[in-house]
């Protein structure tokens, strides 16, 4: 058996246990969720560190849950962009015909470099639900009169989620490997982590380039209401994505807020 194959076979048994490590990380059980997620990415960081070759990884793509009737919101965008830049994956609006509901809903898709783009869907769905009570509590206190807005509850709730969303993009990032970690035995160097990006990328590149997809249009500029952004910016702060690092490798992602 050549060392192709046997590397083959190696790279096949890791991605079945990190799709399992996945379907794990949904559970309600939020320590065998987090004990799952890392066990999922540190896989993940071993593959696409110590197997160079490409050729070994397929595109894929996955398709979120969440949806909205007709459009998302541009919050809801802005998250699923800053959550495919952090793991280089891309995102894709899909707009689909739903016959449950009759009628045409839209829902984010990620494509990446089999599991990113898995890694990203859990990701956004997790930071969703978290925004998505956020944004429903400052909405709440804007009808109460508890946050004072010249606009409706429903637009402050916006302005308030975009800037929770740029506060959170900046903590998605750093939970990347950035080319320092010797963990597993095979540091990698950020020239290492750049080229392995722009294979990933080029792959996807070609991946859509057989896609059918429609460029997306530029959003109007539109004021924003500050009391909103300053209360999303401080709820986005309060927000912590643990990327613990332990002497195994092993990678948490797991969602909390301080009071």
């Amino acid at each position: 058996m050549s060392a192709q194959q046997i590397n083959e076979k190696k790279l096949e048994r890791a991605i079945r246990k990190i799709k399992h490590c996945l379907a794990l990380a949904q559970s309600a059980n939020e320590n065998e969720a987090a004990t799952a997620l890392r066990q999922a990415q540190a896989l993940m960081r071993e593959y696409r560190l110590t197997e160079m070759d490409v050729k070994l990884s397929d595109v894929g793509e996955v398709e979120s849950d969440l949806y909205r009737a007709k459009r998302r919101p541009a919050w809801d965008q802005q998250l699923s962009i800053a959550v495919a830049d952090a793991f280089n994956c891309t995102t894709l609006r899909r707009r689909k015909w739903s016959s449950a509901k009759g009628q045409v809903v839209e829902c984010a898709t990620f494509v990446g470099v089999s599991p990113a783009q898995n890694i990203a869907l859990y990701a956004y769905e997790a930071l969703h639900t978290k925004l998505t009570q956020d944004r429903k509590t400052y909405c709440s206190g804007v009808r109460s009169d508890i946050h004072r807005s010249q606009y409706s509850a429903e637009t402050a709730g916006d302005h308030f989620a975009l800037a929770w969303v740029w506060e959170v993009q900046s903590k998605l990032k750093a939970l990347v490997p950035q080319g320092d970690d010797d963990s597993l035995g095979h540091p990698a160097t950020g020239q290492d982590l750049v080229a392995i990006q722009a294979q990933d990328k080029a792959l996807i590149g070609e991946y859509l380039a057989t896609q059918e997809i429609g460029k997306s249009r530029k959003g109007k500029s539109v004021e924003m209401d500050l009391n909103a952004q300053i209360a999303g910016m401080l709820a986005g702060q309060k927000v912590e994505l643990h990327a613990g690092l332990a002497r195994g490798g092993n990678e948490t992602l797991a969602l909390s807020a301080s009071a």
